[in-house]
């Protein structure tokens, strides 16, 4: 019984160290720890998210005219796929209802991010969002989906992320011409 509480007094002991906290605050120092991790995280997202913003802003000078659509497939590494899809939503508002976007993205090894964002008059020519995205990710080893205008996926094979976006370019423009 002796050697269970001698334990206890050093773990507390060394807890009380590594959280400068009296032995007594020491749940309250953790729960203060706590809720800044979680602050710390809502503000690394919302940093991402900016960070894919201003990237896809710089995207638009790439946009390539194909009759009345405007299509805009590139690739923004280090975006996670909710930040991807947030780029994707904010260029699509800007080329409206005739954009057609792809952006891909590789955010940690082993891991592709895609999406695809489709205005109403590309709709409207049969393409579907969710569709062509999930046929776009098999490429990387992945699959995906959703709805007509904007969809998600993801794939396992980073290094045929070129690829995969190459065929989004390609399958594009032969069905918006």
């Amino acid at each position: 019984m002796l050697d269970y509480l001698n334990l206890r007094e050093q773990i507390t002991k060394d807890l009380s160290d590594r959280f400068k906290a009296k032995p007594e605050e020491i749940i309250d120092r953790v729960s203060q720890l706590q809720t800044e991790l979680k602050n710390n995280q809502k503000e690394l997202e919302a940093l991402k998210k900016e960070l894919a913003l201003t990237k896809a802003d710089r995207l638009l000078s790439d946009v390539i005219n194909v009759g009345e659509f405007t299509i805009l497939v590139s690739q923004l590494d280090g975006v996670d796929g909710s930040s991807l899809q947030t780029a994707a939503e904010k260029l699509s508002h800007k080329l409206g209802e005739t954009g057609a976007i792809v952006l891909g993205s590789v955010s940690e090894p082993g891991k592709v991010s895609l999406v695809a964002a489709f205005g109403k008059k590309v709709n409207a020519k049969g393409l579907q969002a969710g569709k062509f995205i999930g046929a776009i990710a098999q490429v990387c080893g992945g699959g995906g989906g959703g709805r007509p205008n904007i969809a998600q996926a993801g794939g396992k094979e980073p290094d045929r992320l070129p690829e995969a976006l190459q065929l989004a370019l390609t399958r594009l423009q032969e069905q918006l011409s």
